[in-house]
């Protein structure tokens, strides 16, 4: 049943976007619980993916036409598979659209994780030292996972190679696969490569091996999950701790990016000989409490010249 109602949900969500007033509206005829999503079936044979709670209301008064209506308005759909590889294909910038962009992130999404002879591995068995958010003031846009220099470190999807190399901006030495539903996985500080760009690779795939290069203070494996540059935890699809994913189709909604929004309009300012951080709250009117509070320091941490501190 499972498997069939995502073959219908991936048909359904191909279609063009038409206006409600354009079409006839079919009855419900039942639904069925899915997750925490519902699959709505109409008279007509139709079948729609969605949210429970913004729509169990209308289909409990069995008002199909408003029912058919919110469906429309707020359809769901996914990353076309067939442009994956040719949309913004960058094997020289880790950056493929440029950088992160909040505006890519105001649709919704339904992603299937796993393609019919597909399979997901952790990257590599160790623990999580950190996790997904802000720290000290900057966006840590991934988790770190514990490993020894030289532990092997593998593809967590099957997909193709976009990046691998070199990169100065922290990341060391880096490897990026784009996956056969749009999402982009990256795996930093590695010792060695053991891939090159536009390589096929499948899940469990030997990629690199672990190390501390970049800008890293101990061996770990930094691990990213993005959508079109747009980084997003990577727990919301994988448990850690089990080494398993927590879901067969991953919903990315635009509330969950408020992150990429808070990034785009973060504010920095760079240390100068002399600077306090009295001077630097009266500069940007702000409390010398928020400062702390932005960068994860305490009042009486010293500044260093050259040093990034967020303002806003």
């Amino acid at each position: 049943m499972k498997k069939t109602i995502l073959i219908l949900f991936s048909l359904i969500i191909t279609g063009h976007f038409v206006k409600a007033q354009d079409i006839p509206v079919p009855k419900v005829v039942d639904t069925v619980k899915s997750g925490v999503y519902n699959v709505v079936l109409f008279s007509d044979r139709t079948w729609q993916y969605v949210n429970h709670d913004s729509v169990s209301a209308i289909v409990r008064a069995e008002d199909s036409a408003k029912v058919y209506a919110y469906i429309l308005k707020e359809k769901l759909y996914t990353p076309d598979s067939a442009a994956v590889f040719s949309e913004m294909w960058d094997t020289v910038n880790i950056f493929a659209y440029g950088n992160i962009d909040y505006k890519r992130a105001l649709d919704t999404f339904a992603i299937p994780l796993l393609r019919d002879t597909g399979k997901f591995v952790m990257p590599v068995p160790g623990y999580k030292q950190s996790g997904f958010g802000w720290r000290w003031g900057q966006m840590h846009n991934g988790v770190d996972l514990d490993l020894k220099t030289g532990d092997t470190v593998v593809a967590a999807f099957d997909g193709i190679v976009r990046y691998a190399g070199w990169n100065n901006g922290g990341y060391g030495y880096l490897v990026i696969i784009r996956h056969y539903n749009g999402l982009e996985t990256y795996y930093a500080h590695l010792s060695a490569l053991k891939c090159t760009d536009n390589q096929a690779v499948r899940a469990g795939e030997l990629i690199g091996l672990g190390g501390r290069t970049g800008r890293a203070y101990g061996p770990h494996l930094h691990f990213e999950t993005r959508f079109k540059d747009n980084p997003f935890d990577p727990e919301w699809l994988i448990n850690v701790e089990t080494k398993q994913l927590t879901t067969d189709t991953l919903f990315l909604l635009p509330e969950k990016f408020g992150h990429v929004k808070e990034i785009c309009e973060a504010q920095y300012y760079a240390v100068k000989g002399g600077d306090t951080l009295w001077a630097i709250s009266r500069r940007y009117g702000v409390s010398i409490k928020y400062l702390c509070s932005l960068n994860g320091i305490t009042e009486t941490t010293t500044l260093n010249i050259g040093q990034q501190v967020r303002v806003r």
